[in-house]
């Protein structure tokens, strides 16, 4: 496979310009993200007219005018139910993104009560819920700075509860969609042990469940969910099935697989 960016030089893609001198007739072209989708395949088409070629919705909402003909592979079942309404004539079908293999559950002491990231957390979550939280006696981490993958496994690793209450999902400059394509930070939690409070908009009800994995939080009382954290944290025990069960779900290889079978099915 061979990466390629669009609009910005890179050190590890080819131009498309390259792709075309270089593609044979068999290739597969991948187009992914952002509001040029349509015009990044009209272009494919205009060099490559017999080209195979497939959109990787990672979310939905920019405006992307799919044509006809052309497969879609979704992130999420979320993204997919989407795609499937506003694109009924396409194929559609479902291929979650990786997991990083430093995202699973290890014996480490939970000394961390509740974990959040305050990136895309809505204002619930970072002027409500965790203020109060902050001044009960809890063992609070407030992240608001980008970790390698081993730091972030590691701290989710010691981590009880992680919060992820999030915005609504921006689309443009106006658009406000009803949830996120898919929600990695929830599943790197999940994979490692960690109970999700979340408010379970978009792709994150793929691998969350309250009562399970997860508890569902902004239920419009903020008592109520304060006393379910409490209670959460009472009887945390981490679920070593359920989180070695969505490691493997999520397994580099077992996407592999997805990928491969779903290339065979399109072309064989």
């Amino acid at each position: 496979s061979q990466l390629v960016a669009t609009h910005e030089v890179h050190k590890d893609s080819w131009t498309p310009e390259k792709v075309f001198e270089n593609a044979g007739e068999n290739d597969i072209f991948v187009v992914t993200w952002g509001p040029l989708v349509a015009e990044h395949i009209k272009l494919i088409r205009h060099y490559r007219p017999r080209a195979r070629i497939l959109y990787y919705a990672q979310s939905f909402g920019w405006n992307v005018r799919v044509p006809r003909g052309i497969p879609i592979a979704c992130v999420s079942r979320f993204v997919m139910s989407q795609c499937a309404l506003y694109a009924p004539e396409n194929f559609c079908t479902y291929i979650p993104p990786p997991l990083s293999p430093h995202f699973k559950m290890k014996d480490s002491p939970r000394d961390i009560d509740i974990l959040v990231h305050t990136r895309k957390q809505n204002n619930y979550c970072l002027k409500q819920l965790l203020p109060a939280l902050q001044a009960q006696n809890y063992k609070i981490q407030v992240l608001d700075s980008w970790l390698e993958q081993d730091q972030l496994a590691a701290l989710l690793n010691r981590t009880k509860i992680f919060l992820y209450v999030t915005e609504l999902h921006k689309a443009g400059l106006f658009r406000r969609l009803p949830g996120e394509g898919f929600g990695l930070p929830a599943l790197e939690a999940a994979a490692c042990g960690a109970l999700v409070g979340s408010n379970l908009l978009g792709g994150v009800t793929d691998f969350l469940t309250p009562g399970e994995n997860c508890i569902k939080l902004q239920n419009g009382d903020l008592d109520f969910d304060l006393r379910q954290i409490s209670a959460a944290l009472k009887h945390f025990n981490a679920d070593e099935l359920d989180a070695k069960n969505i490691a493997t779900e999520y397994s580099p290889n077992v996407i592999q697989k997805k990928w491969g079978k779903l290339f065979e099915s399109l072309w064989r």
